[in-house]
């Protein structure tokens, strides 16, 4: 009983109003989508998604809820496991979870009483999945990791998934692990010097890119990445070619244009391929101007701070990478998005965070919230805590 009434005291009540606050502004955006008057009949399917998002936030409310009461060195604890599974769903979507028609095999469809078929994308829990790993790995090889060897086995157990996500194809899910990846790595001890050098390894690379896209003809890019992605780069290099990703990015700016300070109100949308999802962001600009678009990265920038908040005082190592991983995954997808969005970047097909459609992103990252929250709470050494510590 105590021990609850600990745990209530420590919650961190903001964070959890912050992210039930997007996730249903998140279900109104959909809504408007799908709903909104004088929409092209061509999206008709999009009427009642709404329905599903609702019922996403919702049951992501109940799993961050009810993770957030587990103990994260639990969690952890199977590391090991969670990276094998990680993998093996991994291979099951790129096996069984292609989608005909587009070639694309990132679901697996999942029979759901009420919902119909679900599908879930392995390559969103990947994200949670790499957290916890590394978490708990790194704090294992804390006075060892830098070594090169062990070094060199962790970057080899982050390419695998990262390649195994772009071969899917989605690239911009590969980005998040790897960025993630990364972020906790340099959170958890990495030496500078090892940074230093891996920058000036990589230097070469990205000159040896950027020249051979000067080139009339680029042969690199094209050759290592898929026709549709590389589309989408050549298109933003030259938005003279015109494609889909031309069409999608043209019509995300003339919403933002059309939302001026203030916005056109709710309803009033255009249409934009993939308003729902991939430029969920452009809805909310339209609807609701500079300003309503800045409140919403707000409360992103409070949930961030919270998340980096928790990370500053964990009480291990686990926690804090935890955290600090949970924060630079919401960070690198709000960037690309809204960079997205804006033309700022390529068009990647990157969700926004608790707002964007799909189960499987929202889940992941209110389950992602769930652990973080588990992190704040105060806690005595315990069983799940490794004898050495």
């Amino acid at each position: 009983m105590n021990r609850i009434k600990i745990t209530l005291r420590s919650y961190d009540y903001i964070l959890v109003l912050a992210v039930i606050a997007v996730g249903v502004f998140g279900v109104l955006m959909v809504y408007s989508f799908g709903n909104a008057p004088g929409r092209p009949t061509a999206i008709n399917w999009a009427t009642g998604i709404w329905v599903r998002q609702l019922v996403y936030v919702i049951s992501g409310t109940v799993l961050m809820f009810a993770i957030s009461f587990v103990d994260y060195r639990l969690l952890t604890r199977f590391f090991i496991y969670i990276y094998v599974l990680m993998i093996v769903l991994l291979v099951v979507a790129m096996v069984t979870g292609v989608d005909e028609g587009t070639g694309v095999a990132r679901w697996i469809p999942v029979p759901v009483p009420g919902l119909g078929p679900v599908t879930l994308q392995p390559s969103e829990f990947s994200k949670l999945f790499m957290i916890l790993f590394l978490a708990k790995f790194l704090d294992i090889k804390k006075e060892t990791f830098n070594k090169i060897w062990w070094l060199g086995l962790i970057l080899v157990l982050i390419a695998v998934p990262v390649v195994f996500v772009e071969r899917q194809p989605s690239l911009s899910a590969a980005l998040v692990i790897l960025s993630i990846s990364f972020i906790v790595l340099f959170v958890g001890g990495l030496y500078y010097r090892t940074l230093i050098i891996g920058i000036g390894l990589l230097a070469p690379v990205f000159i040896f890119i950027w020249l051979d896209l000067q080139r009339e003809v680029p042969t690199f890019l094209p050759s290592v990445l898929n026709t549709f992605q590389w589309e989408r780069i050549e298109t933003w290099l030259d938005p003279q070619m015109g494609s889909d990703a031309f069409r999608q990015t043209q019509q995300s700016l003339a919403a933002i244009s059309a939302g001026g300070l203030t916005g056109r109100g709710f309803l009033n949308v255009s249409h934009v391929i993939h308003g729902h999802n991939d430029f969920v962001f452009s809805l909310v600009a339209e609807q609701f101007g500079f300003v309503g678009a800045t409140v919403l990265l707000g409360v992103i920038v409070l949930i961030i701070a919270r998340c980096i908040l928790i990370a500053l005082r964990a009480q291990d190592i686990q926690g804090r990478l935890i955290a600090t991983g949970v924060a630079g995954m919401i960070i690198f997808e709000t960037f690309v998005h809204v960079s997205v969005a804006t033309n700022f970047l390529p068009n990647t097909g990157m969700p926004f965070p608790f707002v964007s459609f799909g189960g499987s992103m929202i889940w992941v990252h209110m389950l992602a919230i769930g652990v973080v929250l588990n992190v704040k709470i105060p806690r005595e050494k315990s069983i799940f805590d490794d004898e050495d510590e």
